[in-house]
């Protein structure tokens, strides 16, 4: 079968290989992939850990396509899911996920190229879930890439009193008050954090700040500083390292609330998301800003480490 393979950062090579062997769980085949900005830690090797070439398929994850056998009770071949590859190698003709990690995919979705949102919009759910009821509280969010963006409209839609957008790409500024937000600062946190300090009247301290940036070790102390209070904390980047400087007496003082937030059980929130998805596809829709070949794979993920006026980048995977 075709596959992708990251030989060095930023360099993807197509292969050949045998089909996956299966011992449990589904094959399936690629039918649309979505890239996230947490694989920009192996693309570009954001991590000292990091050995290349990487396993072949990694980093992809937010996928959909057509089963063609399957050892669990809910899917049969022909089901068309939404699935969460094994290990994350999901750049591959055919590949393995668990029944856990799989839902079908709706009806509603059949036709819709973005139905791979299902999966960031599961785990930005589970993270808001976190959160409580935000109805009549003032949230905050640094990073409107794709997520800070799904960040802005679910808030929003769930009765947030207001939704600040920080992000130093005045382009994903604009995009995120069409989604939600009710004011943007197209700044970095730190430029913030010094316009704050200059002026203190000027800032209205949320309750919720949440780190949506991520690879980087910076933006958790503007959420730090910047949250009120007794505030709460989210933080839902991926870290690109496992040890952060953390403003600890900051944090300590203003007796913070922090949260973390990663993979939620799958069978529980995707089908959540992709609900969510069915009803609001339209104007979920407009996320999706590049369509590539699966061929083209390499100029696909270099345009979105570039954060240009990109952001949900699509892969199409109809032909190899």
């Amino acid at each position: 079968m075709h596959a992708l393979q990251l030989t060095m950062p930023r360099s993807f090579s197509q292969v050949q290989l045998p089909e996956p062997q299966r011992s449990k769980g589904i094959l399936v085949r690629l039918k649309w992939a979505i890239i996230c900005g947490s694989d920009m830690v192996e693309f570009a090797g954001k991590r000292r850990s990091l050995r290349y070439p990487l396993p072949i398929g990694m980093p992809i994850h937010e996928c959909v396509g057509e089963v063609v056998e399957s050892t669990s009770e809910m899917f049969a071949p022909g089901d068309f899911v939404i699935a969460v590859p094994d290990n994350h190698q999901g750049l591959c003709e055919l590949f393995v996920s668990q029944g856990d990690s799989a839902i079908h995919l709706p009806d509603a979705l059949f036709d819709f190229d973005g139905s791979a949102l299902v999966q960031p919009l599961s785990t930005v759910i589970y993270a808001a879930d976190k959160l409580g009821d935000v109805a009549g509280h003032s949230v905050a969010v640094i990073g409107l890439g794709p997520i800070g963006q799904l960040f802005c409209w679910l808030l929003k839609l769930r009765g947030a009193r207001s939704v600040v957008g920080i992000d130093p790409s005045a382009w994903r500024c604009e995009f995120a008050e069409q989604m939600g937000a009710t004011k943007t600062f197209p700044m970095r946190g730190l430029e913030l954090v010094q316009y704050v300090r200059h002026k203190p009247d000027f800032w209205e301290a949320p309750d919720i700040f949440i780190e949506a940036a991520g690879q980087q070790t910076e933006t958790i102390n503007d959420c730090i500083e910047l949250v009120r209070h007794n505030g709460t904390v989210l933080a839902f980047g991926v870290p690109p390292q496992p040890l952060y400087p953390i403003e600890y007496e900051m944090l300590f003082r203003k007796n913070l609330h922090v949260i973390g937030s990663v993979a939620p059980h799958w069978r529980t929130f995707l089908p959540l998301a992709s609900e969510l998805v069915c009803q609001h596809h339209a104007e979920l829709a407009s996320l999706i800003t590049h369509r590539f070949p699966v061929q083209d794979v390499q100029q696909a993920y270099t345009l979105y480490e570039q954060q240009g006026n990109s952001l949900k980048i699509l892969l199409d995977a109809s032909q190899w």
